[in-house]
């Protein structure tokens, strides 16, 4: 494939497009989440945390 057909998705947390394959992972029960950095990944479970609490 080439680099400009690269499939992008959507960092859950701020929006940016990015490649599919450079994503980090969080898994729910029936969904992926997606997320460019790991600010991203942090800032995402610490909310998550902070509405179980």
């Amino acid at each position: 494939m080439k680099k400009e057909e690269e499939e992008k998705i959507a960092c859950h947390v701020c929006q940016n497009m990015i490649p599919k394959a450079a994503a980090l992972h969080a898994e729910g029960e029936e969904y992926v989440l997606h997320f460019c950095k790991l600010e991203c990944l942090d800032y995402w479970k610490n909310q998550k945390n902070k509405v179980k609490a």
